[in-house]
């Protein structure tokens, strides 16, 4: 098998959603003087690569420990939204015609190529998202998770993230801020973003895989 390595690095300066606490990272004890290394860690549940769940934004909504560990893991199918223009809507004659393959799925990874601004301040601007119409159909197919690589499913500064509603009212799980999805093939690879394990957990870091057979 051959794993594909679908989350940014955590580490000091790392990107973070504007408004939101920064990242932090620092030594409290190495090996040279307290014979061990140890590192604390000040982070937000959506930093870097992490899952929302519903009670990201729906106050009963599932939260962290709540979904089985079968939500976090299955077949998906990239959808290259490369096309889109900066700044436009992912629609639904985009989707439409991966219909068969969506539902063969457990998951739909939105390859907007994004990730490629990461640690720019191109990165909080303009990216894709799915339009409502397009973010209902995904709805419609009781997938587990809709995962993109850009910092949300909703324009910064967003007030009401009318997309990030409309999926995870529908019991998805939705996935930030994946990198490399250009390594992937269009299907037939498993998905894999298991979080912490977090009390009243409204969403949390993940380390996101994508799980390919040799001659995929």
């Amino acid at each position: 098998m051959q794993f594909v390595d679908l989350s940014h690095p955590f580490e000091n300066g790392m990107p973070v959603y504007p408004g939101s606490a920064g990242a932090s990272f620092s030594s409290i004890a190495s090996a040279a003087v307290e014979g061990y290394n140890e590192i604390r860690m000040n982070i937000t549940t959506h930093n870097g690569t992490h899952i929302d769940c519903g009670y990201h934004l729906l106050q009963s909504g599932m939260r962290t420990l709540d979904y089985p560990l079968e939500q976090f893991y299955g077949e998906a199918v990239t959808i290259d939204c490369r096309s889109v223009a900066a700044g436009a809507k992912i629609t639904l004659d985009l989707l439409k015609p991966q219909e068969t393959f969506i539902r063969q799925s457990r998951f739909v990874l939105l390859f907007t190529e994004w990730s490629r601004y990461w640690g720019s301040r191109e990165y909080f601007r303009d990216f894709p998202v799915l339009d409502p119409t397009a973010a209902s159909y995904l709805s419609s197919f009781g997938i587990m998770g809709t995962g993109t690589d850009t910092i949300s499913f909703d324009p910064v500064g967003s007030e009401d993230l009318p997309i990030h509603r409309i999926l995870l009212t529908g019991g998805q799980i939705l996935i930030e801020n994946l990198t490399h999805l250009e390594n992937l093939p269009h299907t037939g690879f498993i998905f894999s973003c298991f979080p912490l394990p977090l009390i009243n957990g409204d969403g949390s870091p993940v380390r996101a895989v994508g799980i390919l057979e040799r001659d995929a």
